[in-house]
Order: structure tokens, then sequence, then C-alpha cells
């Protein structure tokens, strides 16, 4: 009995080989199968089944197993048939974000806060609105997860997509111009001019949430008819003297009117 079973293992140990009389060498291990199952009567191996050819148990520490049971299951098997599924390539859509309307009272006033002044021709104000008080709970999330966010590729960059930018601080920035190499920003939320290079602009992706869905908190205002004194434009005298009197925490009132060039 021992050498019909190390003839067996020893079968099963090279099994790999392939030759051309492989067909006419399996009958004598058959053979030499039905010698060892039948002396083997009173091996009785327990399975559990968990379903259909899932998993086989043989509770016995005798190392002869039920060969004929392992070769038949082995035959039942076949190999799972793997589908290749092309991964189409992710399309992002560039958010397109309007700007903040003021809402005047029935006189044709409304309150606000200067944001950020480059003359008394382009000044952009924060409305007080219940739009504008959510300024804080947008630079919070823009903090916390706009960094892991992809980066916008070169073809992306366009006039009027919208992205995120580090600055000392994220902002949400429009593309205004491309040039040159260069990429004219604007921040949508306080209406100050960034410059990146075009193909090392580190613009990522709005994440969702506040930054993809608020509209842009600055409002472009000038001062109704009010002109230069020089052909040139506005001096620094007239930037400084409207800065002093409009920069701060302070709520100022406003009339708005129609523009009249």
């Amino acid at each position: 009995t021992s050498r019909a079973v190390e003839k067996v293992m020893s079968w099963l140990e090279r099994g790999d080989s392939v030759g051309e009389d492989a067909g006419d060498s399996l009958d004598q291990p058959l053979e030499e199968l039905d010698l060892v199952q039948h002396q083997l009567v009173d091996f009785k191996p327990t399975v559990d089944v968990d379903g259909p050819l899932k998993s086989v148990k043989i509770a016995s520490s005798d190392p002869v197993k039920d060969i004929k049971s392992v070769l038949a299951e082995e035959e039942e098997c076949t190999l799972p048939t793997l589908a290749w599924q092309q991964v189409e390539k992710e399309e992002y859509i560039l958010p397109t974000l309007a700007w903040q309307q003021v809402e005047e009272d029935q006189h044709g006033e409304f309150q606000f806060m200067v944001s950020h002044i480059l003359s008394p021709e382009e000044m952009y104000l924060h409305p007080v609105s219940e739009m504008s008080g959510q300024l804080a709970q947008l630079e919070v999330e823009m903090g916390r997860i706009a960094g892991y966010e992809k980066l916008a590729r070169v073809e992306e960059v366009m006039v009027g997509s919208v992205w995120a930018v580090l600055q000392e601080m994220w902002y949400r920035v429009r593309v205004n111009a491309v040039s040159h190499g260069q990429v004219e920003l604007q921040s949508i939320d306080y209406g100050h001019y960034l410059h990146v290079d075009h193909h090392d602009h580190h613009l990522h992706r709005l994440p969702p949430g506040l930054a993809s869905t608020l509209p842009g908190l600055a409002v472009k205002c000038h001062l109704s008819r009010v002109r230069p004194v020089q052909d040139k434009g506005w001096g620094k005298l007239a930037l400084q003297m409207i800065t002093s009197c409009l920069e701060g925490v302070d709520q100022h009132t406003a009339l708005a009117v129609e523009r009249s060039d």
C-alpha cells in the first residue's frame, strides 16, 4: 500500500511534464488509485462544502487524501473568462459662475463694504447680503479641500474658465486672458488680479460645495459722474483719497445709477 501511495504522489508531482506517451501513462496510476481506495476503507474524511465546489476541509491528519474526488473537482472547475473594459477618460466640465447681483432697496440704495480698489473707475464691493455672508464659510472650505483637487490641463486653461489657486490663501479665479505664455487671472470674490505662467500655472479644479456653486461675490462698481483731471488717467493722489474714505470694515451706503458715457 505504501508503495502504491508513493507512486501516486510521485505521479502527481510530475503532472506538469508533457510527453508523447502521456496518454498511456494514465492507466497505471488510475489502477493504483483503485487499490488505494479499496484498502483505505476505514478512512472517512469529513467534507464541509459552502456551496458547490467552494471550500473543502479534510478532518484528518493522515497525509493520504481522497485523490479521486480532488481530481474530479479539478476537472469540473473552469477558468473564469476575463472581459477587458475600456476605461473612459474622465471629462471635466468647466464651471461657469455668475457674479453676485446687487439688491437695492426701494430708493435704489444698498449697503456695502469695500473689497478692492484699483481706481475711482474700477472698485470691487461686497454688498451687505446673505450671499456675501457665505464668504467666511467659502474660505474655510477652500482652505481645507482645494489642494486635493486635480490640476488643470494646459488646454483647459481658457478665457472664462474658473479655477482655484493658492496665493497665500486659496482664491477662486477667472481666466481673463491668455497671451505670450502668461495667464491673467482675477479673483471673483475679491476683485484683484493675478498673473501666472501658462505651462506652470498651479491652477486646481474647484472643489465640490460652495466653491462650485456660489456666484462670484465681488461686485464691480465705479464712482458715477467723476472723471480724472488729466487725460492720462487717475493719479496716485486720487487713489489715496478714495482709499482713505472707503477702505476698512465700515459699512457704506451707495446709490445705484445707470452708467452714462
